[in-house]
């Protein structure tokens, strides 16, 4: 049950398909299109839940969403001085999920028609759309079956797909991003210097480690009392 659920999740439009991490639930049976709010606490969580996946099962897949996840928290959730953020909210420009969402020219004009198209088949963009006349990326079947359909062997999806997703991440950071709630939380940040830490010692990542140190400094410089006592935040 667990790792059916933990498979799940990464292909339904809870999960940021382009730049990584979890909106904080779905609205749908479907988990198709989420709240689009983003909390630190959730992805923390998440990215320890995927790592224990990991190292019981071996399923690679597990550790890609733990990287992409941390990678995520520490591109856009971090504070110069090392604490992390507490949210994203769901809105910019005053609609809901309008920063995530695609239409199939934005995205040819982007990638150009040949690899839009094979993006647009794998994930889910049609010009009908599947929220509000526009396009929440998910994974509706799987990557094997899309490789035969485009004539290509899945390694060489996988590193087409992994281009488009890189420059459309590009594109989308170019648009206006939804409100960021910036309090540094300490009971969250505790939360996430656990799953990097643990992370980037069970998957070698440096940049993981590092953040947690620096994170940890932070707590202890800036949120302490004289007496020693963490505040809140």
């Amino acid at each position: 049950m667990v790792t059916h659920t933990l498979a799940q999740m990464p292909a339904g439009g809870m999960h940021d398909q382009i730049g990584g991490s979890f909106s904080r639930y779905s609205v749908d049976e479907r988990w198709l299109v989420p709240h689009f709010e983003k909390m630190l606490s959730d992805n923390a969580l998440l990215a320890v839940t995927y790592l224990e996946a990991f190292l019981t099962t071996g399923r690679e897949e597990f550790a890609i969403v733990v990287r992409s996840t941390l990678d995520y928290l520490l591109r856009e959730r971090t504070d110069s001085s090392g604490g992390l953020w507490s949210a994203e909210d769901a809105d910019s420009e005053g609609e809901e999920g309008k920063f995530y969402v695609w239409n199939p020219s934005e995205i040819v004009a982007v990638l150009g028609p040949e690899e839009a198209t094979i993006f647009s088949l794998a994930y889910d963009a049609t010009a009908a759309g599947n929220f509000e006349g526009h396009s929440i990326l998910n994974l509706p079947r799987p990557l094997q079956a899309i490789a035969r359909e485009c004539g290509l062997d899945l390694a060489d999806l996988d590193r087409r797909l992994a281009v488009s997703r890189a420059a459309l991440l590009v594109a989308r950071q170019r648009r206006v991003r939804p409100g960021n709630d910036d309090k540094v939380l300490v009971a969250w940040n505790g939360l996430a210097i656990d799953s990097l830490a643990r992370a980037g010692a069970s998957l070698n990542i440096d940049r993981s480690i590092q953040a947690a140190v620096r994170a940890a400094d932070f707590l202890l410089r800036q949120c302490r009392d004289a007496e020693g006592r963490l505040a809140h935040q």
